[in-house]
Order: C-alpha cells, then sequence, then structure tokens
C-alpha cells in the first residue's frame, strides 16, 4: 500500500487519484474519475485526521511583523515629507531641484527653430517697377544705406571695469560691399554713404536716370531718416523695370540674454542679463549717462503718425506707442495685470518685467497674417487681440514705457535659416540696467553696467540678434525720423514693388537652437 502524499490516506497500487481528497497522485491520469466525483466523499483507509503535511498553518506572527514594519516604514516617510515642507531650508532645496528637473525636461521637447552661428550673403533690396499706361511714368525713391551695428550702440566699448580694463563689445553686422544696379550699370555706393554725393553731382546712366546719396537733410534731394540712396528715373510708356540695391553682409549671432538655453557658441552672454542680475526701474537713468532714458524712457507716448504739433486745432494724435492712461487704457492695464503677476522680490526687477511681457504677449496676441497698412498701435493690437511684427512690438514697447523703460525700433528684413524667403520685417530694442550688487562684485564702473539689446516678439527672439535678421536702420531721435524711414520716396503713373532676396550665401560656426519656452521667474 502506499499513502497519498497530500492527506497521507492510505492508497492502492494503481490509483490515480486520492479517493479520500480527491486529489491527483499519479501525473494526469484519473482527471475523468476526478471530473466526474467517481470517488469516495468520507474518509477511507485510515487518513491521518488534521492539516495535511504541506499545509501547516501559521501562527500568524510572522504576517503581524511584517504590518508592524510595514506602519513603521509609512510612519517614516510621512516624516521625511513633513521634514521637507516644514524645514525652510529642506524645501527650498527640493524646490529647487525639482524645479531644475522641470526646467530640463521641457527644453529637451519644447520647440525651437536652429540660426546659424556666422552667415555671410548677398541681399538684394529690389524695386520693380511696371508702367502699364501711355505716358512716362515717374519714380522717386529712396533706399537706406545699412551700416555696421554692434552689441552696444550707445557706448565704446561692453562693459569698462575699475582697474581700467574693458570688454570689448562685438560686431553683430558688418557691411562688406553695397552696389546700385540699374539701368544695366552697377554703381558703387560707399560704406555708411560717405563721402556724400549730392544730387548736383548725381551719377546719370545711359538712359538719363539719376542716382546720388546725398546725407541727411530736409527735402527730396536728400535723406531723411538716415544715409539713403536716391534715384530719379523716367519709365517709359508700357515698359518694366527694376532697380536691385546689393548688399553683403557679414553677421553673427549675439545674445544679451544670461541663461543655459544660450548655447556656448553664441558670444554676449557671460556678460548678459537674467533676472538675478536686473537692476530696478530706478536704475535706468543712472547707466549710460542716462541718454537712453531722456530719448525713449521719460516719453510715455512715441511717434504720433498724425504729426500733431502742440496746441494745433483739428488734430488728433495717433499714437504707435503709449503707456499713457489717457490715450492707452488698455496698456496701462496690461501692465498692472503684469505687474502683479510677478513675485513680490521682482516687483521692481526691470528684467523679470520685460521678460513676463514677452512671454505674456506670446501666449496672448497671435500674429495677424491680414495687417492692414497703418501699424496698430500698441493699444489697439492689445484690444483686437493680434498683431504683426510691428504692432506687437508696439504693444511690447508701450507696456515698457508705463514703467519708463527704453525701448526702441529697428528694421529691416527677416529671412528663414535657409536664405530663401524674406519679409520686411520691425522688431524692438531694450534697455536693462545690471544691479549696483552685480556691477561692485564684478568691478564694473556703473555708468556702464547694462545691456540694449533686441527683442523680436512674434519670433520668440528674446535677447538675442541671428545672421537671419538683416539690419537696415535702428531708431534714433526723434520719432519724426520713423515717418521718415517709412517714407521712401513718391511716385507717377507706374505701379511699385519693393522685396527682397538672397542672391548668395555661405554659413559658418555651426548652430544653435532658440527654445521656444516661458521663463519661470
Amino acid at each position: 500500500m502506499g499513502a497519498c502524499p497530500f492527506c497521507r490516506a492510505q492508497t492502492l497500487p494503481g490509483d490515480s487519484i486520492c479517493y479520500s481528497c480527491g486529489r491527483v497522485i499519479s501525473g494526469a491520469s484519473g482527471m475523468t474519475q476526478r471530473v466526474r466525483g467517481e470517488f469516495s466523499r468520507g474518509t477511507t483507509r485510515r487518513a491521518s485526521a488534521g492539516s495535511a503535511p504541506m499545509k501547516k498553518k501559521s501562527d500568524g506572527g510572522g504576517i503581524r511583523r511584517r504590518r508592524k514594519k510595514s506602519k513603521l516604514n509609512q510612519l517614516g516617510l510621512v516624516a521625511l515629507i513633513a521634514f521637507i515642507f516644514f524645514t525652510p531650508d529642506a524645501r527650498e532645496y527640493v524646490l529647487a531641484k525639482w524645479a531644475e528637473l522641470e526646467t530640463f525636461i521641457m527644453e529637451g521637447i519644447a520647440p525651437a527653430q536652429v540660426f546659424p552661428v556666422e552667415a555671410e550673403y548677398t541681399v538684394l533690396r529690389s524695386v520693380d517697377l511696371w508702367n502699364n499706361d501711355s505716358g512716362i511714368g515717374h519714380l522717386e525713391e529712396s533706399i537706406p544705406i545699412p551700416t555696421d551695428y554692434s552689441s552696444n550702440e550707445n557706448d565704446e566699448v561692453s562693459l569698462a571695469y575699475t582697474d581700467g580694463t574693458e570688454k570689448q563689445k562685438s560686431t553683430i553686422q558688418r557691411v562688406m560691399n553695397i552696389e546700385l544696379r540699374i539701368d544695366g550699370e552697377i554703381i558703387s555706393i560707399p560704406k555708411d554713404g560717405l563721402p556724400t554725393k549730392s544730387k548736383a553731382n548725381a551719377v546719370i546712366t545711359n538712359q538719363g536716370n539719376e542716382v546720388w546719396w546725398p546725407g541727411v537733410g530736409q527735402g527730396s534731394d536728400y535723406c531723411g531718416h538716415g544715409s539713403c540712396v536716391r534715384i530719379s528715373m523716367d519709365i517709359p510708356e508700357f515698359s518694366q523695370e527694376s532697380v536691385d540695391l546689393a548688399v553683403t553682409i557679414e553677421a553673427k549671432s549675439h545674445s544679451w540674454w544670461h541663461s543655459t538655453r544660450v548655447d556656448g557658441k553664441v558670444e554676449g552672454k557671460s556678460v548678459g542679463a537674467s533676472v538675478s542680475r536686473s537692476g530696478t526701474f530706478d536704475d535706468i537713468s543712472e547707466r549710460g549717462e542716462g541718454t537712453r532714458y531722456v530719448q525713449f524712457g521719460q516719453h510715455k507716448e512715441w511717434y504720433d503718425r498724425n504729426e500733431c504739433q502742440p496746441a494745433q486745432p483739428n488734430c488728433s494724435p495717433n499714437f504707435a506707442i503709449s503707456g499713457k492712461q489717457s490715450t492707452a487704457p488698455t496698456v496701462v492695464q496690461t501692465a498692472a495685470s503684469i505687474e502683479a503677476s510677478l513675485p513680490s522680490d521682482l516687483k521692481d526687477n526691470v528684467y523679470a518685467y520685460g521678460r513676463a511681457t514677452f512671454d505674456w504677449l506670446n501666449q496672448n496676441v497671435p500674429y495677424d497674417y491680414g495687417a492692414g497698412v497703418q501699424a496698430r498701435s500698441g493699444e489697439i493690437c492689445l484690444v483686437d487681440g493680434l498683431g504683426d511684427c510691428d504692432e506687437q512690438s508696439n504693444a511690447f514697447m508701450s507696456i515698457m514705457r508705463v514703467k519708463g523703460v527704453p525701448t526702441w525700433y529697428a528694421f529691416g528684413a527677416l529671412t528663414d535659416p535657409q536664405f530663401e524667403s524674406w519679409q520686411g520685417h520691425g522688431w524692438a530694442y531694450i534697455m536693462i540696467p545690471l544691479s549696483d550688487e552685480w556691477c561692485e562684485d564684478n568691478d564694473v564702473v556703473l555708468n556702464t553696467c547694462y545691456v540694449e539689446g533686441s527683442v523680436d516678439v512674434v519670433n520668440r527672439k528674446w535677447l538675442v540678434h541671428t545672421p537671419t535678421a538683416y539690419i537696415d536702420w535702428i531708431e534714433k531721435t526723434p520719432a519724426s525720423l520713423i515717418g521718415e524711414y517709412y517714407t521712401g520716396g513718391t511716385m507717377s503713373g507706374i505701379d511699385r514693388v519693393r522685396s527682397f532676396s538672397t542672391e548668395d550665401y555661405s554659413v559658418s560656426g555651426g548652430t544653435w537652437d532658440n527654445k521656444w519656452l516661458q521663463e519661470a521667474l
């Protein structure tokens, strides 16, 4: 006889199942009998009483010990969390590390645009003309002459140190060559339009058209806003003509932003501005001899498109930029909301106010692809809730003027990173003082301790210049010069189209990513 290995009941040789407990005791055979219930329901063959040998009862002590240990672990975890969130230093450390991790993750998945570090290219500024009628058409055209631009147009250096040494500024755009192509001829234009050439000494083309570069002055024989090439030409009946100003440029990326988001290949970030380095609104007039504050910051209203004179009857001003309650209540209200959103220790921080405005516009004001001929003012841009490049720049600068932050225009054209297509473009510049503490800790002469950099709201370029931005002209005072820049001449009996295109280009120094990501202040 055998015994069931489970209940120890006696079994006979050949039994496939135990007729006492019903378990299979010989492989898979006997399953048919088991399924059918063909075994005794009672104990047989003197089955041993009690639990099966393999199913001994536990006294429960191990389970109780494990439960007690688990509760202790839970209490320890609760105590650790309480320590972190009720101990200021520990809480600050953990939250800072979490913020770093969150920022790292967000930067990794954020959309970005890729820009070259450096580029050399020839851009054509073209004027295409059509005379579709009988009779002679006529054009008086003014084309701006671009110039070299640096990382600080208001000072001789980037920073001056108390020991007499200096941090040199960078050239962000260098003009290599300028030529005008007209009537099948090529006329070389001197850099900066110097020496000037008066209309009396104009170059006469083989078609009898006149070309000269007279410098700044009043009247149609001169340039209204700055250096320019002037053209006086006739367009015969039923004909098409074109004029091209070909400008060869060397340009490089530059950042005025001290941030890990800016690639190390980009110049300028080491002495750039950040929320921790920024000065206050009161510091603005104490930097750069107060020049930018006097020129721009102190003026709540700027660039009256109607050119009203003081006390002029029947003339209502139409300011492109306004931070004044009476003419721009929406601007003032938006500025107050942005300021209120800042932490208490940053409400007087120029950088934080500017960056928060930049991010707010990107989140709340979409680009208007159907904007009209005359740009919306900053006030109307906010009321309508949309705007193109000029209009969102007007909104940004208006909000800055509420707090007396100097901002001013830059004009030119923008191309894609492959230099395939161009559009006329307008954006802003801003002046940000660095704090007294940072300047003193780094032995910087206080008067030179500031940055002035580019802010392109619609292209999400914060305190950065890229080689893809061709600078035609950066604003100078008075504001009436802006209207002169926009005017560009007169015509009669013809149709005119102005455009930009690339003749050739090359890039060097690699590329870098400009991340489209809001900054946590």
